[in-house]
């Protein structure tokens, strides 16, 4: 490597240096793209013009680089799901509908593409990937299950609505992932939003 190249790069990372968020913006959109198997280090730092010294200075790893961009995206999510709840003044169904128009634009289809290469990833690897297992999880029942308290609603009723709702929402994506058989999918949406009715409407017991 000559003085000139070395030179360039070495301008590339400091220019990097204070700009952690919008590195790790850059890096999430190339991911999105490539998907996690495919990610290596050298070619994203080539993609978004920085370098690979400066990738690892800021996130570590590739794996480490990986939570980082997980976690960003279910931080996104959760900010978007709590928006949605108050727009819909804690209307279950209305904000789930709201929720789930969102989550079917392209943008938040390849989010969902990206979490479930993970969640496959994490079922071949559980110890590599047990840090998804757990936040995949509980940070996404966390919302639901408040908002359903804060509608009067019992906790052992709002966790076992919460992980019915999400399995509901993350089976159906997955299906439409691989069929892009949306007419089906959103029916099917529905259906599951009116057999739940009964479930919003009421509290359940304490158990």
């Amino acid at each position: 490597m000559d003085a000139g190249t070395s030179g360039a790069i070495d301008g590339r990372a400091k220019r990097w240096e204070d700009h952690r968020p919008t590195l790790l913006r850059a890096a999430t959109e190339y991911a999105l793209d490539t998907g996690v198997s495919s990610l290596t280090l050298r070619p994203l730092a080539q993609a978004i013009g920085t370098s690979i010294t400066s990738l690892i200075r800021q996130f570590g790893s590739k794996d480490e680089l990986v939570q980082e961009i997980c976690r960003d995206l279910q931080t996104r999510m959760v900010i978007a799901l709590h928006d949605r709840w108050r727009a819909t003044s804690g209307d279950p169904a209305e904000a789930l509908r709201a929720l789930w128009g969102m989550w079917l634009t392209p943008e938040y289809m390849r989010q969902f593409a990206f979490l479930f290469e993970l969640y496959g990833l994490a079922l071949r690897d559980p110890e590599r990937y047990e840090w998804f297992a757990n936040s995949v999880v509980e940070e996404w029942m966390e919302p639901f299950e408040q908002a359903l308290l804060a509608n009067g609603h019992s906790r052992a009723h709002a966790r076992d609505l919460t992980t019915l709702v999400l399995g509901i929402v993350r089976g159906l994506h997955l299906d439409l992932a691989a069929t892009n058989d949306l007419d089906r999918v959103n029916s099917a949406f529905e259906f599951a939003l009116d057999s739940l009715a009964p479930a919003w409407a009421t509290p359940g017991d304490d158990r």
